[in-house]
Parts: structure tokens; C-alpha cells; sequence
């Protein structure tokens, strides 16, 4: 019989990626843009945040990690987007837009990760 090692690992992250998946395109489907700032990728990007620091900083078994860690919230949140739809901002001329939608996700997430310390060290 052949062996695969790691394979359950991959199952875990897939269905985690699927499910990530799913949830990324409901939000980013339902929440329009706001004052030309991509709202919904902001609010994915900021929830996937938030849930990444709070599973990290309470030691969540390794199992967790890859289903939720890598599989949800990898596929759920969406720098590759959000670099996209800034340089879009950019190429557009919509200067004011491009360094605030910059400045709100960089800020807001990182406000998110000390929210999640707070959360887990109560």
C-alpha cells in the first residue's frame, strides 16, 4: 500500500481553503466599495487578522493551525487583492484613496492583532 506522508495535513489546509474560499467571495460580494476604498477587502482582511492573532496567541493544536491557520484564513484573506486594488487606486489617479486604503488596512490590522492579545491574555 503506498504511504503519503503529510497527506492528512494537505486534507485539513484544502477543506480549511475551501471553506476560506467560500467566505471570501460572500463577503467581498455583499460590501461595496466606500468612497473608492474597497471596503469588502478591507473587512476580510481585518476579520482574517484578528482570527489569525487570536488562534496564534492561545497555542491552538497543531490541527487547528492547519485547517483554520493556513486553509481558512489563508485562502480568506486577500493581500494579492488588496495590493491589486490599491495599485488600481494609484493607476487611476485616485491618490487620496490609494494612501488611505494603505493606511486603513495596514492600521486596522495591526490595531486588530493587539485587539486579539487583549482578547486571549483576559
Amino acid at each position: 500500500m503506498f504511504s503519503f506522508p503529510g497527506l492528512g495535513k494537505l486534507f485539513l489546509i484544502g477543506m480549511g481553503g475551501f471553506i476560506g474560499a467560500c467566505l471570501r467571495y460572500t463577503v467581498l460580494s455583499r460590501v461595496p466599495r466606500i468612497k473608492n476604498i474597497p471596503a469588502g477587502t478591507l473587512i476580510v482582511n481585518l476579520l482574517g487578522t484578528i482570527m489569525l492573532a487570536i488562534l496564534t496567541f492561545s497555542s491552538e493544536p497543531q490541527s487547528m493551525v492547519y485547517f483554520v491557520n493556513m486553509g481558512i484564513l489563508g485562502s480568506f484573506t486577500t493581500f494579492s487583492t488588496f495590493a491589486y486594488e490599491t495599485f488600481k487606486l494609484l493607476e487611476e489617479g485616485k491618490n487620496l484613496s490609494f494612501f488611505l486604503n494603505i493606511f486603513l488596512n495596514v492600521a486596522l490590522c495591526l490595531a486588530g492583532v493587539s485587539i486579539a492579545d487583549l482578547i486571549v491574555g483576559l
